[in-house]
């Protein structure tokens, strides 16, 4: 039974290869992060995902987040956060120069703030792709993030602006 189950999957991946194609976002971000004590930092990251796009304008892939955060009033500390995660995203008007997007991000990471490691969630990515050619173009958007850490007492929620490309 294993078997038969092996061999329907791969044969729906080969007869679905002619849709699927590679994707791959690189995203640069600035913000701000409020923990779970109160504390107002600013923020600085990186992201890049790579993944297939099953159908047009359905991304799924996995990828990793880099960020730095500091307290407004005291550059002196600087904390790290970071995320490897899965991400699934949906470009609405794909075929056109302008097109909404959607997307969402899950997995795991570290969160200097609570010092621990966290369960990454990025319930609310929204933005605007700016199509330039058909496999290259620009992103901007919010992008909404919350680090869970200690079973749910402290957590860092951050907002941010988000500028990127992806090919």
């Amino acid at each position: 039974m294993k078997k038969l189950f092996a061999i329907l999957f791969v044969a729906c991946c080969i007869s679905s290869a002619s849709a699927v194609s590679y994707k791959g976002y690189v995203d640069t971000s600035t913000g701000l992060v409020v923990s779970t004590d109160e504390d107002l930092c600013s923020l600085w990251g990186v992201s890049t995902s790579h993944g297939i796009q099953i159908i047009d304008g359905l991304f799924v892939g996995a990828g990793l987040e880099l960020a730095l955060a500091s307290e407004i009033d005291d550059y002196e500390d600087v904390y790290f956060l970071g995320a490897m995660f899965s991400e699934a995203r949906y470009n609405f008007l794909r075929k056109k120069k302008v097109s909404p997007f959607v997307g969402l991000r899950l997995g795991a990471g570290y969160d200097a703030i609570c010092e621990d490691f966290a369960f990454y969630t990025c319930p609310l990515m929204a933005g605007c792709t700016f199509n330039f050619t058909k496999k290259f173009g620009l992103d901007v958007g919010l992008q909404w993030n919350v680090y869970t850490c200690d079973a749910g007492d402290d957590q860092s929620h951050s907002i941010a602006i988000k500028l990127g490309i992806h090919f």
